[in-house]
């Protein structure tokens, strides 16, 4: 009985999401293979909040780089990534990807421990893409002493 309840449980959870991912619209190909509903009637972008880091921020090697902050939709989130690069290089030191389908309201953690050996400048980008596919997105560097 327990595992029945919670076969039902589960499947009115995933219902309600791809529900929340189906509001109207068109359609696109996800990236994955999928369809992703377009809302079409939604025209307002995300809106963005970085609290930490702040722009030109100095981390000491071995000292950790949080990317925290918010955002939100009126008519719901959809997908975002948060993407550390190593501006000498070129190289993604930390990409965290988030599927946040019918969210209004997301409040992201991201830690990167960063390291090197010489002074090194980082570029952190925040993306974010609502159902109507409007999106916001911000990049700030940061600098990473040995």
């Amino acid at each position: 009985m327990r595992k029945i309840l919670s076969l039902v449980l589960v499947s009115t959870f995933i219902a309600g999401i791809l529900s929340a991912c189906s509001k109207g619209g068109g359609t696109q190909d996800n990236g994955s293979g999928g369809l992703h509903v377009v809302t079409e009637n939604d025209t307002i972008p995300p809106v963005l909040e970085i609290t930490t880091p702040v722009s030109n921020q100095a981390y000491a090697s071995g000292s950790t780089i949080s990317i925290t902050g918010k955002i939100s939709d009126d008519l719901g989130l959809y997908r975002g990534s948060i993407r550390i690069t190593n501006d000498a290089t070129g190289e993604v030191l930390k990409e965290q990807l988030f599927e946040i389908h019918g969210v209004l309201l997301y409040n992201f953690n991201v830690a990167y421990v960063a390291t090197a050996t010489a002074v090194t400048d980082y570029t952190v980008s925040v993306f974010f893409e609502d159902h109507g596919l409007n999106n916001a997105s911000r990049s700030l560097k940061v600098k990473v002493n040995p």
